[in-house]
């Protein structure tokens, strides 16, 4: 599922509404310059409720671009990955990694007018940590920190306990959304504050309207925006059926998918007037978990390593994407991540599938399937977010096939993400992003680590030697030393297998270039971890890189 991200942009103003594009072969991306007027664009974009747009109330990563887009980061990225001076127009750390001291931009206000502080950021973090909110909420409070303070007019200093590698990017400042003091300290309880009014941010963007459960959002440009009025006037997010069928259509200007197929593409390969980007292998994955906490089969590595081998993952990914994919690899990092190391990959073999089975005692009952040592069948709940992927009807009948039953159960995706953070499963499917993105080696920690209460956390896992090796890389600013500590995560978690990665399918982004043609997908992902082309770098600017705003016509 390669960069579960972005659904698309839309339009005005490119093909009307069922009129057809031209065919033609596509062209080079033509390269903007920051010096060429253009018009100014609507972005129409296919709808998707992901909670109220608040930094503690959204849900998990397409709740965070939505949040984004009204409130700011002391750094933030464009393109290329690397990070852009944002809120902070300098930053330093010591050399031992535990000060980073901030210097803020001159003149940034909130949306209400109120200048933005140094007294604000302050407020911020200190606020973030004596908050509770859902782990659908992605950035949570940054642990580590020993204090933050005030040092001068525009000059914030965090104090760290230890070196934090990921502080200036999804680990810490590069992901915390910086709220004002004068709207939220009154606010005891952040995650239930859902009063459009509090909204105030300092971000390029400001919300006109939210319809809950549509995932209908209207997004007006703030023209008072310290780079400047962004270059995307409006972003609207309509609620669309088939994203593909609407973008053929000329409803919308762009579309995204996972895993999809050649013939699903090939309409748009062969007309000049879309551009059609692939996200990086590997950005998102559609996972099997265990709930080792359940005991019995779930618990028993053997009954969970004959799961994996019953399962043919290679033909999972010509089945369902037409080779659009590659299989998931069980140490979780993908093949394409530099972090990524050779762990056992538990290849498919019915015959050794058997043979764990019956050496663990799981012989098959009178109806085929098989049953544990007090005569208890092997059947369970396979809880997925509706509507099922076409993955569950092929990891069914791969189990069946070794006398293992499962029941497929769909449920709404907020009762499905409260479930799986409550850990009230059998078995179940998450999809996820984020994989091959900055954030990859730490994500481990976040799915594996016993304490996590992240969505696709493993269900029921507890390893220490594997807690103890999380915490160190999470403190290692050598990156040699750091990734042989991450490669003795993977070859843990490929052995334990508490979960295990089926596919990272091929994700695509598709746009009409008649609207716009800048999109990009931010090397190592939004802030660090979200694979998704709607980089509010982008519709500030007009342009891939940099923080110039490409001039536009009033």
């Amino acid at each position: 599922i390669r960069s579960l991200s972005a659904a698309g942009a839309v339009a005005l103003g490119a093909c009307a509404p069922g009129e057809e594009a031209p065919p033609g072969p596509a062209s080079p991306r033509p390269e903007a310059s920051p010096e060429a007027t253009a018009r100014r664009v609507t972005l129409r974009l296919p709808g998707e409720d992901s909670g109220f747009p608040s930094p503690f109330a959204y849900r998990r990563g397409p709740g965070y671009v939505q949040m984004s887009f009204l409130y700011d980061t002391l750094l933030w990225k464009d393109s290329t990955g690397e990070l852009l001076p944002w809120l902070a127009q300098h930053w330093d750390r010591s050399d031992d990694g535990t000060v980073y001291t901030f210097d803020l931009r001159e003149g940034v206000r909130w949306h209400d007018g109120r200048p933005l502080t140094p007294d604000d950021v302050v407020f911020t973090f200190d606020y973030y940590a004596s908050q509770r909110v859902s782990p659908q909420v992605i950035v949570q409070p940054v642990p580590g920190i020993a204090q933050v303070n005030a040092t001068g007019e525009r000059t914030v200093e965090f104090h760290l306990e230890h070196p934090i590698v990921t502080f200036e990017q999804f680990g810490g400042v590069g992901a915390v959304p910086i709220v004002p003091r004068h709207i939220w300290e009154g606010i005891d309880n952040a995650a239930q504050a859902t009063d459009p009014e509090l909204l105030v941010g300092s971000g390029p963007y400001r919300l006109q309207s939210y319809s809950p459960g549509e995932g209908a959002y209207l997004y007006r440009a703030n023209d008072d925006f310290f780079l400047g009025a962004p270059f995307v006037e409006r972003i609207e997010n309509i609620p669309v059926g088939d994203e593909l069928t609407a973008l053929l259509a000329g409803e919308v200007a762009a579309a995204s998918g996972s895993g999809l197929r050649p013939d699903a593409l090939a309409p748009f390969e062969a007309a000049a007037n879309f551009e059609i980007l692939t996200a990086p292998p590997g950005s998102s994955t559609l996972a099997l978990y265990w709930n080792l906490a359940r005991g019995g089969a779930l618990a028993d590595l053997r009954f969970r390593r004959a799961c994996c081998h019953a399962i043919d993952r290679e033909d999972m990914v010509r089945r369902l994407f037409g080779g659009n994919g590659t299989t998931g690899n069980p140490g979780w990092i993908p093949p394409e991540h530099p972090y990524h190391v050779d762990v056992e990959q538990y290849p498919f073999d019915l015959d050794r599938a058997r043979r764990l089975l019956d050496e663990a005692g799981y012989a098959a009952g009178p109806d085929g399937v098989r049953q544990d040592r007090d005569g208890r069948p092997l059947r369970f709940t396979l809880l997925v977010a509706a509507p099922p992927p076409p993955a569950v009807d092929l990891v069914v009948g791969a189990l069946r096939a070794i006398g293992v039953d499962l029941a497929p159960q769909a449920l709404d995706t907020p009762t499905f993400n409260q479930r799986m953070i409550a850990g009230d499963s059998d078995m179940s499917m998450i999809g996820s992003g984020g994989m091959n993105s900055d954030l990859a080696p730490d994500y481990m920690r976040l799915v594996y680590a016993s304490t996590t209460e992240l969505t696709q956390h493993a269900q029921g896992y507890a390893n220490a030697r594997f807690d103890r090796l999380a915490e160190e890389q999470l403190r290692t600013l050598d990156e040699a030393e750091r990734k042989d500590t991450v490669a003795r995560m993977q070859e843990i978690v490929a052995g334990d297998v508490p979960l295990l990665p089926l596919f990272y399918p091929d994700s695509f982004s598709i746009h009409n270039r008649q609207v716009f043609d800048q999109w990009y997908y931010t090397t190592g992902g939004v802030a660090g971890v979200i694979p998704t082309t709607h980089n509010k770098q982008l519709f500030v600017t007009g342009l891939p890189t940099g923080l110039t705003i490409r001039p536009f016509e009033e």
